[in-house]
């Protein structure tokens, strides 16, 4: 069949809003797209109808998640398994403490989700929906994405660092003990996390970018170019490239002050050679010398400025010395000229906020007055004196909704004509109730489905 849909919801589509299905009646299929400017209705389908919709959808790059379809682009992308090697070797049950790697700057190309890149800037609202508890519960690392088996550790803290030439996100797991015992048995020997780029809270639904859902164990990494980093109890055991061992390769003076700079409380390992212990020290003292001649240049830059600031002072209050009365009083006069501009623009704003709340419109359902009238209604407050302004208010309160004028025609017998209009708006207000951020309009195109009845 040639589909057809009317035009705002083919757009909104386009646009790459959300879609939602749902039932009007028994048979029928009804497909809804939401997007910013609220919700657009395609037509009424069969069964068969619906998922040719369906296919339609796809081939815009839809997907189905949570029992909505979305762009793909869009939906919530999980499992970026970086290659995280679980080494027994380096693991101690006594402090089953680890920082690790999460991912790192970078862009790959998913089979699913198509090309990924992720930024230095990304990796920053990763730390801050963590700091500021978006999730509001306490992030657990599960095994191979299942959740129902229990939490093999919990996320303790994130931070970014800059290693290797690359910027990445670092976290520091508490294991449990059924983590432990699944690393020191080699079940597992990696570690993937589990992100969402446009999170929504399913209470408020309120969205929040790049969000920690959680992360796995797992044997099954699908980006493997991320360096492998080895648990340890030692919570920098990240240094994967220079461990400061004996036999091993050293890190340099330069090195050691950048770590330093970046984390004051990074400590040498106990076994740590002379050599390193040499340049560890010296690391750290040219860091106290350059902090020193850094708190003094700018110790004397603020003394320069501060000065600066106190001649200008001075000679603002030598010059006002000589202002003459005339000037103050013209001054006094262009004050008050202005301070009367604001007052009346700000009662403009206090009315028309006012009258807004008297005006019918969607998202307004129990408005009494029609839009074409909120002109002349803020006109009339605006003349008004407080007390014309008070009768006005309660006037305008007391007149019947503008909404139950779409079910019946003025002038009516009253008491039968108004019960049906009560069950109409009954029916409508159910709608609204049931699928949230439907437009008026929308919703009464689907309760006059559901119960034909009571609109004929």
């Amino acid at each position: 069949m040639s589909l057809k849909f009317p035009a705002d919801f083919e757009k909104c589509v386009k646009n790459g809003g959300r879609v939602r299905t749902i039932n009007p009646k028994k048979g029928e299929y009804l497909h809804v797209c939401y997007d910013k400017a609220g919700s657009h209705s395609g037509e009424v389908k069969t069964k068969q109808e619906a998922s040719e919709v369906t296919a339609y959808l796809s081939g815009f790059g839809y997907v189905e998640k949570d029992g909505e379809m979305a762009k793909a682009s869009e939906t919530q992308l999980k499992r970026l398994m970086p290659q995280i090697e679980l080494n027994e070797k380096n693991f101690s049950s006594k402090n089953p403490t680890s920082e690790i790697e999460v991912l790192h700057a970078g862009e790959w190309e998913h089979p699913q989700y198509g090309m990924i890149s992720i930024t230095e800037e990304d990796i920053d609202k990763f730390i801050a929906s963590f700091n500021n508890k978006v999730r509001k519960v306490d992030i657990a690392v599960d095994q191979e994405h299942e959740p129902d088996k229990g939490a093999a550790g919990w996320y303790k803290s994130l931070r970014k660092v800059f290693e290797d030439g690359k910027i990445k996100l670092k976290a520091v797991i508490e294991w449990t003990k059924l983590g432990t015992q699944l690393i020191k048995d080699g079940i597992f020997k990696y570690f993937s996390a589990d992100l969402d780029f446009e999170y929504e809270d399913q209470e408020t639904h309120e969205r929040f970018e790049n969000v920690l859902l959680g992360g796995a164990l797992t044997n099954r990494p699908y980006f493997k170019s991320l360096a492998p980093v080895a648990l340890s109890e030692n919570m920098y055991a990240g240094f994967t490239s220079r461990t400061l061992k004996g036999g091993e390769k050293n890190m340099t003076k330069d090195e050691l002050k950048a770590k330093l700079a970046e984390d004051a409380e990074f400590a040498l390992p106990e076994d740590a050679s002379d050599e390193d212990k040499n340049a560890y020290e010296e690391a750290k003292a040219e860091l106290a010398k350059e902090a020193e001649e850094k708190a003094e240049a700018d110790k004397k830059t603020q003394e320069e400025a501060d000065a600066a600031a106190k001649a200008e002072a001075d000679k603002v209050i030598a010059s006002e010395k000589f202002i003459l009365k005339a000037d103050h009083v013209k001054e006094m006069n262009e004050l008050k000229s202005r301070l009367g501009v604001a007052e009346s623009k700000l009662r403009f704003k206090e009315i028309s906020e006012e009258v807004a709340g008297y005006v019918f419109s969607e998202s307004n359902p129990s408005g009494t007055i029609l839009p074409k009238n909120k002109k002349v209604a803020v006109d009339l407050l605006l003349a008004a004196t407080p007390k014309v302004a008070t009768l006005f208010a309660e006037f305008v309160k007391g007149l019947p909704v503008v909404s139950a004028k779409l079910f019946t025609e003025l002038g009516g017998d009253g008491g039968k004509d108004q019960t049906k209009v009560e069950k109409q708006k009954e029916a409508v207000e159910a709608v609204i109730k049931e699928y949230k951020t439907m437009k008026y309009s929308e919703a009464l195109k689907i309760a006059s489905r559901q119960k034909p009845e009571l609109f004929k």
